[in-house]
């Protein structure tokens, strides 16, 4: 059963879906190594790059207000970002189709784990206003 979001993080969750759906790709690499490069390409200009700031500098900011940001569920969520950053630039710059299937399981890990941990947490530290006063943030980006 899927795990009832605060309508402010509603768009986050719906361009995970998105995320999910590219991890499985690049795991099962059914695909040639140009389409798959293409679909990553896409996602991550087409709101992944965007998705990544909005957690970083709205999200935590408004998070960190009311608990401590030194917690280990951040901690992995921004090294994470890092660990996907550097792999979409050596798939895509580097060309470094070897690198696909790693991609996947991070982002596949990465978002379960942003809906089943952090979320959650951020939603049960912030209070309602606050979660109010994020959603004109994120959902202009993510609607489709």
């Amino acid at each position: 059963m899927p795990t009832k979001r605060h309508p402010s993080l509603q768009p986050l969750s719906r361009h995970h879906h998105h995320a999910l759906v590219l991890a499985l790709h690049l795991i099962k690499q059914e695909r040639s190594n140009d389409e798959l490069r293409t679909e990553l390409q896409h996602f991550w200009q087409n709101g992944g790059q965007e998705h990544f700031r909005e957690e970083e500098e709205v999200l935590l900011p408004a998070y960190a207000k009311h608990a401590a940001l030194d917690r280990p569920e951040i901690v992995q969520l921004l090294l994470e970002h890092v660990q996907v950053r550097s792999l979409i630039s050596q798939i895509c710059e580097d060309q470094r189709a070897d690198k696909m299937q790693q991609l996947g399981r991070l982002l596949q890990s990465h978002v379960r784990n942003e809906e089943q941990v952090v979320f959650p947490l951020i939603e049960s530290a912030l209070p309602e206003a606050e979660l109010a006063r994020l959603a004109p943030y994120f959902a202009e980006h993510y609607t489709q």
